[in-house]
């Protein structure tokens, strides 16, 4: 997704990283923590990261995801694709943008 958002810049895609971790008893100050190395680690620091407090639960409840994987929601709210593979995104993003014209 790295190279996906970086080819089609910001203003095209943004990407939004959900965390569970304190669905699996994480307090939010070591969900943080944690969160911020991975992130720092994979070079995505600024990217938007939500902590979800329930985990799952709240991923489910909000977004209707039902486990790890991406996502693509258009920028008019239609979900375009849900547990796609990385490969499937660059072929969506080209029905949003058929969408936006």
């Amino acid at each position: 997704m790295k190279g996906i958002q970086q080819e089609k810049g910001k203003d095209k895609l943004e990407v939004l990283l959900l965390s569970v971790d304190c669905g699996y008893g994480m307090d939010l100050a070591g969900a943080m923590a944690g969160d911020l190395k991975a992130m720092k680690r994979q070079g995505v620091e600024d990217w938007p990261n939500v902590i979800l407090k329930d985990g799952f639960k709240d991923a489910q409840r909000m977004f209707n995801l039902d486990g790890y994987g991406l996502s693509l929601i258009g920028p008019d709210g239609i979900v375009r694709g849900i547990d796609i593979y990385e490969n499937d995104v660059k072929e969506l993003l080209k029905d949003v943008e058929k969408a936006k014209s």
